[in-house]
Order: C-alpha cells, then structure tokens, then sequence
C-alpha cells in the first residue's frame, strides 16, 4: 500500500472538515465550496489570481479523493502525488488566511464597493470574513455578519436614490435646453 495515498486522504478529509465549517453542512464541503466557485460568472472573478486553476485542481483531488474512498483496491495503487498532498495543505492555509479565490473575490468586491449578483455568493464571503479562530475551531459571528448585510443594503439603496436623483435632473436638463431652442 502507498503511504502517500493515506497522507492524501487524510489532508483532503482535514480540508472537507474546514470547509464544512465554513459552510455549516454536514456532509460536501469541498463539494459546496466547488459549486460556490463555479456560480461564479467570470466577469466577476477575472481579477482572482489562479481561480480557473484552482477549481480545476479541487475538481481532480475531490475525483482523487472519491476514488480512494469507494474503488475497491484503491489504495494498493499509487493515486496521488506529493504534489497533490502539498497542493490541498496549502489550500487549507489559504482559507484559514483568507487567501483562497472565494475569500479574495469577497474582498476584492469589498474593496470595489460593489454587491455581488449572486446572494448565495455574497452571504457566504461575508461569514468567511468574520472568523474567530480559537483552538482551531472556526466560529461564526453572526451579529457582525447581519450588521455588513444591512449596511451592504443601505448602501445598494443610496446608489439607487442618487441614481433615480441624477436621472430626474438629466431629463430637466433636456428638457430645459429643448424648450428654449423651440
């Protein structure tokens, strides 16, 4: 038997534990987190450093991964690499550091001011930006999330008003500067 498949599914299983965390499922957190990457339309990621590369590779690990866990024999072949085991070690960092591709598209929409279309997107960045990590145990703040939810609503409302605002004095621009030529 191949001790490296062994590492392999034991790090991915750490990684799906962290990642249920983050989504509070029961079951599939890298499965969430992979479905959370892929309702992501491009324009909205194009600015995320390696995200193409990084769905791809959780995509082939998660395969990897089920392989191990329901083939018959699996682990008596050489399945996974060190690479591979590295790969899913420093992607678990990355989220415990909010450096992984959903937490920077958070960031980066934070950053730009702007709210994402997708709410399933939006509500689940907000919680990975307020962790409290004690002894390991990622914990939700929840009253810190429902306070960013309203101001990202109030702020959404004050774009809108100021928009409906300029328009109106655009159309009486318009109209002023027609009326005096006729």
């Amino acid at each position: 038997m191949d001790n490296l498949n062994f590492i392999f599914f034991e790090e991915f299983k750490r990684l799906d534990k962290l990642c249920r965390e983050l989504y509070d499922v029961e079951k599939d957190g890298i499965t969430s987190y992979i479905n959370d990457m892929k309702s992501v339309v491009k324009y909205d990621y194009r600015y995320i450093p390696n995200w193409r590369e990084d769905l791809e590779q959780l995509t082939r690990l998660r395969h990897i991964r089920n392989n191990l866990a329901h083939a018959p024999g699996a682990f008596d072949e050489e399945c996974c690499t060190q690479k591979d085991i590295n790969w899913v070690q420093d992607f678990y960092e990355r989220i415990l550091h909010q450096l992984d591709p959903i937490a920077m598209l958070y960031q980066k929409t934070k950053e730009q001011g702007q709210v994402l279309n997708n709410q399933k997107i939006n509500s689940k960045n907000q919680l990975s930006n307020h962790f409290n990590n004690i002894n390991g145990t990622l914990l939700l703040d929840n009253k810190t999330c429902n306070k960013t939810n309203k101001k990202n609503k109030i702020s959404l409302l004050k774009v809108c008003l100021i928009s409906v605002a300029v328009m109106v004095i655009i159309i009486i621009l318009q109209l002023l500067i027609q009326w005096r030529f006729l």
